[in-house]
């Protein structure tokens, strides 16, 4: 509804007309004589008030009429209308964006069409996403006959200028190999003989004429390749580096110490397009940065694409890349003649395929949230717990830079009712860095609200404590975490860079949470202890993961003892009186006097946990997950819905509703009668209630390309997923699950399968006549 006060204005004015009789005996009603705030308005003034919103309406539509006749501001229903003017064939499935560009560019496009530039151009616009097309026929080898232009000398090229002469552009010559057009293949240059194969293949090839997919069948003479860059270059700027442990003057890019590929960002403007247009290098795509491409053209990524700054401050001073060693693949750095005095900051790009946690992105993605006033700015890495310790009533608290800062030492608690906000300014991506194992303890007072927003949270549990009315994560990480059990030897944990668990960042609720609201958020394990409970748990546009935390041949960890305790106690299975006969009768006399939904006692928890020893591990896992088992969540009561969500791990809930959303592991659900499960993935054997037009997958099966937090294609669908599904429809297809024709989980809101099919559309419509597209997904 538009915010222009035409509603409000109309319903006054019409109220004003009416004799002032009528409106005495409309006066306000009291619906309860003992409540003051019970007021609501009268029967005459809900009709006028009614009245005005219509009058509003066609108010709108009077001032918008202008507006309606031009495809730059008409409204989005107009659009169409204005397309059957120009008899543009509009794609449905696109959004009103891409619509509106197709319409507006229908003539420029027309003008264009057949040509390599304007089809890379349409990816553009119509998806914005980059795409490089490469007529295959180009790239086939052949005997050159008297009317192929010469091509003359092939000198080495010295530098990035060198490479674009008149015979590299016209394709005569290779830009890096100097190979000529249908000739043998020069393989002397290293990065031109890494990009064979690629988009950027500078060689030759016999004719292949099998059908034409992502790995087969692209050189032929009808052929058209199109390459697709799905994932996204997001921008991180003066982060904190750290430090290599024992190693001096060695550095990870990334704040949290992983090893990460750095990213060359998207910079393909409007002008490299029409008359100016020329293929894209791959240094100006959004692209994972090989170090053949960092030692062919150094000059064109730094510090285009990542740098390094001294001295800190809002503008560090650039660091000489002579005097540094860049491992772009590991996003590493050094110092070989010793490190610099002073702070280091590092500028990067990383890669992901869509705006999901803290990230730096744009806070507009999310609705707007109505935040107390801004009481304190830290920045630079220091502040943060002054700030956190002035807290009194109602604040914001606003992280001013993306620096890292250490984790609050001391516990934090909200007055009753109070709202603290504790975000990150717009674009900005703050670390706060505990040691593995810390615990930072969040109490609220009765009816409060807490807001984390933009930040990263890594090394410690978030434990919420007392009563919240309500929680909200948004734009946030709490750290998932890395898992070495696939390394050798094994550990539950990789290590960071300065030899710093990468455990994961777990949300333990320990107190009652009336509504916990995540959006657009990559998180740990949630789970409740001790007693805790929420009433509500929303996620959407979302990631939750949980990893192993224990090698299956070490000693349970138990995650609630007072689940394990109640369950314990009031068991009738076979495992839970084992479990009792188990126990010492110092043990068992403490647990039949132990009360539900409270903190067990050192000794009864002790003691519980020698009582497990003595049973198989798996079995009473199995029989007492909330407890025992790594769970992404673990909740014992109350509604957890799930919108656009991907969940990596399992999970054992009261009730459970999910709507396009993939959950790849097993979901017990205490209460599996209610509940509704729609456009979702889940794995086969869970107890989801009803799934309606749902597709089943076998439990902890590999659909996803990548469930290491840190890789580009993190929690991104894998290529060949669709063969995991469980009786397969011939339709059936989990990129094309979701309500919209999209795929579900995280990354449903980047509606890559509709931008695919509406992309192909429009190349029907503007390719040259007897060439087929064979689309290839670059990354």
């Amino acid at each position: 509804m538009a915010d222009d006060g035409y509603e409000a204005w109309y319903a006054d004015r019409l109220w004003s007309l009416l004799p002032a009789i009528y409106r005495t005996q409309d006066d306000v009603v009291r619906i309860h004589p003992a409540d003051p705030n019970s007021e609501t308005i009268g029967p005459l003034r809900e009709l006028v008030n009614r009245i005005g919103v219509q009058v509003a309406a066609v108010r709108r539509g009077v001032d918008a009429l202008a507006a309606n006749q031009f495809i730059e501001t008409c409204d989005d229903w107009a659009i169409p209308y204005i397309g059957d003017l120009l008899a543009t064939r509009l794609v449905a499935c696109m959004d009103a964006r891409a619509q509106r560009l197709d319409v507006a560019r229908t003539i420029y496009y027309r003008r264009r069409a057949g040509t390599v530039g304007l089809l890379e151009e349409l990816a553009s616009d119509i998806v914005g996403h980059d795409a490089r097309v490469v007529e295959f026929f180009r790239r086939m080898g052949r005997t050159r006959h008297l009317f192929d232009p010469p091509v003359g000398s092939a000198p080495r090229a010295a530098g990035p200028t060198d490479r674009a002469t008149p015979a590299v552009v016209e394709g005569l010559l290779g830009a890096f190999t100097r190979t000529q057009a249908g000739g043998y293949a020069d393989l002397r240059n290293v990065y031109g003989a890494t990009n064979a194969h690629t988009a950027f293949d500078e060689f030759f090839h016999t004719a292949d004429f099998r059908r034409g997919r992502q790995t087969t069948g692209w050189h032929d003479i009808p052929r058209l390749g199109v390459f697709v860059w799905w994932l996204h270059a997001y921008p991180i700027l003066n982060a904190t580096p750290v430090p290599r442990a024992g190693c001096l003057g060695q550095y990870s890019f990334d704040p949290t110490g992983r090893d990460i590929p750095l990213f060359a960002p998207s910079e393909r403007a409007r002008a490299d397009f029409g008359e100016h247009w020329v293929s894209p290098q791959e240094w100006k795509l959004p692209t994972p940065i090989r170090e053949v491409l960092w030692e062919a053209a150094p000059q064109e990524l730094y510090p285009r694409a990542f740098s390094v700054g001294l001295g800190g401050g809002i503008a560090p001073a650039l660091a000489d890349p002579t005097t540094l060693r860049i491992d772009p693949p590991t996003g590493r750095f050094s110092f070989p003649g010793g490190a610099p005095l002073g702070r280091i900051t590092t500028t990067y790009s990383f890669g992901l395929s869509g705006p999901v946690g803290a990230g730096g992105f744009d806070e507009r993605l999310l609705p707007g949230l109505d935040q107390p006033a801004v009481t304190a700015t830290p920045s630079l890495g220091v502040g943060l717990d002054a700030a956190l310790a002035a807290v009194t009533g109602d604040a914001t608290i606003e992280i001013a830079d993306s620096a890292t800062y250490p984790g609050p030492a001391a516990n934090l608690t909200i007055p009753a009712g109070a709202t603290l906000v504790l975000r990150a300014a717009n674009q900005s991506r703050p670390v706060l860095r505990w040691p593995a194992g810390a615990d930072w303890t969040i109490t609220g007072g009765a009816g409060c609200t807490l807001v984390i927003q933009g930040a990263h949270l890594q090394g410690g549990d978030i434990r919420l404590a007392g009563d919240f009315d309500t929680v909200r994560l948004r734009l946030a990480t709490l750290d998932p975490g890395t898992s070495g059990l696939a390394d050798t030897p094994a550990a539950v944990f990789r290590t960071a860079i300065d030899g710093r668990l990468l455990n994961p960042t777990r949300l333990l609720i320990a107190g009652a949470i009336k509504s916990l609201i995540l959006e657009r958020c990559i998180v740990g394990p949630i789970r409740t202890v001790d007693g805790g409970a929420v009433e509500q748990l929303t996620l959407s546009d979302s990631i939750i993961q949980a990893i192993p935390t224990r090698i299956p041949a070490d000693a349970l960890h138990l995650f609630d003892p007072a689940a394990l305790a109640a369950e314990a106690k009031i068991g009738a299975d076979p495992l839970a009186v084992s479990l009792r006969a188990a126990l010492t009768v110092t043990v068992r006399n403490a647990l039949a006097a132990y009360e539900p939904d409270t903190v067990p006692t050192a000794a009864l928890r002790n003691g519980l946990l020698a009582g497990l020893a003595t049973l198989p591990a798996a079995a009473v896992i199995q029989r007492f997950p909330l407890a025992l088992a790594d769970l992404a969540m673990g909740l014992s009561a109350g509604q957890v819905s799930l919108v656009r969500t991907t969940v990596i791990g399992p999970t054992r809930t009261h009730r459970l509703s999910a709507s396009e959303s993939v959950l790849t592991d097993l979901a017990s659900v205490d209460d599996p009668q209610h509940g509704c499960v729609r456009f979702s993935v889940y794995a086969d054997g869970s107890g989801v209630h009803a799934p309606y037009r749902c597709l089943r997958v076998p439990a902890a099966s590999p659909i996803l390309a990548s469930d290491r937090f840190g890789d580009p294609n993190y929690a991104r669908l894998w290529r060949g997923a669709d063969a995991m599904i469980l009786a397969a429809g011939l339709e059936d297809s989990l990129f094309t699950c979701a309500q919209n024709g999209s795929e579900a989980g995280a990354f449903s809101s980047e509606r890559n399968a509709l931008k695919r099919r509406g992309l192909a559309q429009k190349y029907l419509e503007y390719m040259p006549i007897g060439v087929t597209p064979v689309w290839l997904d670059a990354d």
